[in-house]
């Protein structure tokens, strides 16, 4: 489950990364405690899934040089089907 969560954040993190370089978070700026403690988990979590979608990229770049370098194509596209 935590796994599918970051994936999703993963995924949101790259449809908009205007929102997350716009705003600097200052942990240290809350007062020691419960409320500190969340901000550091939620900039860990956030900077996780900010790295999980860059290897996620470099993946697929890899893959597509792989396939390009064998069959001398470029990869093919797949668009996903439409449910009625």
């Amino acid at each position: 489950m935590t796994h599918r969560i970051a994936g999703v954040l993963a995924l949101l993190l790259g449809a908009f990364p205007g929102v997350v370089c716009a705003q600097t978070v200052n942990c240290d700026a809350i007062p020691k405690g419960p409320d500190r403690t969340d901000c550091y988990i939620g900039l860990s979590r956030s900077y996780q899934a900010q790295s999980d979608l860059a290897a996620a990229r470099a993946r697929v770049q890899s893959d597509a040089a792989r396939y390009r370098q064998i069959t001398g194509e470029d990869l093919p596209t797949h668009r996903p089907r439409r449910r009625h």
